[in-house]
């Protein structure tokens, strides 16, 4: 009798064992066929390369529909009063004769330009080679202008349907204010040389995605200032 119990016994725990044996192969199998997780965007980040350059494209504009922007271009006299200076944004700086060129070229025929301020500036503070007139307007705002000031007013009284935007930084006051717009309706046009910022892959970001991000890129044209046409 007592063999017999131990028999039992026995089957039972190689049964046990054998059950536990499957069951650890089984897990073990579908560990090594589930894939390792996923690496972030931070993991990977020394494997990323650069897309292509985007091509830049001519674009002819019209002056009673188009409008300039030129943002945050305040700080060249004094770096304590806004980005465009030489010790954080030497760069800005650089722009400047391009921007100018265009801001005449508008100016003769007479299109709408809108000036902003970022930080501490005042219009005194705007780069002296782009100082506005007395007939432009000016609003003062973080890096989406039409946040918190009458620049969709002021774009909107004038049927503005298209602005060409430049200032500092590409990151911001360019990428916010034309996402912005497009996202309302607008044509962008930006020209890459009109646009700075502290690193070279502010700007470079900001090209990419103003041509590929879904409800931008549809509206906007990259270009440069020599492109531009009236």
């Amino acid at each position: 009798m007592q063999d017999s119990n131990l028999i039992t016994t026995t089957r039972r725990a190689v049964r046990k064992a054998a059950f536990a044996f499957y069951l650890g192969i089984s897990v073990l199998g579908a560990a090594l066929a589930t894939p390792a997780a996923a690496q972030t965007i931070i993991d990977d980040w020394q494997k990323v390369k650069p897309p292509a350059a985007p091509e830049l494209k001519s674009v002819t504009v019209d002056p009673k529909t188009t409008a300039l922007l030129i943002l945050d271009f305040n700080g060249a006299q004094d770096p304590t009063k806004g980005p465009c200076n030489e010790k954080t944004k030497p760069r800005c700086l650089i722009s400047v004769p391009k921007v100018k060129t265009l801001l005449d070229q508008a100016r003769a025929k007479e299109m709408l330009v809108v000036f902003s301020l970022a930080g501490a500036g005042e219009a005194p503070d705007i780069a002296t080679a782009l100082a506005p007139l007395a007939s432009e307007p000016i609003v003062k705002s973080g890096p989406d202008k039409f946040i918190g000031t009458n620049l969709r007013t002021i774009l909107s009284d004038k049927d503005i349907k298209t602005i060409i935007v430049t200032g500092t930084a590409s990151e911001g006051a360019v990428l916010d204010t034309a996402t912005d717009a497009a996202l309302n309706g607008m044509n962008i046009v930006l020209p890459v040389d009109g646009m700075s910022s502290t690193e070279l892959y502010g700007e470079q970001y900001v090209a990419w995605h103003m041509v590929n991000a879904p409800g931008v890129s549809q509206k906007t044209t990259l270009t440069s200032i020599d492109r531009i046409k009236f």
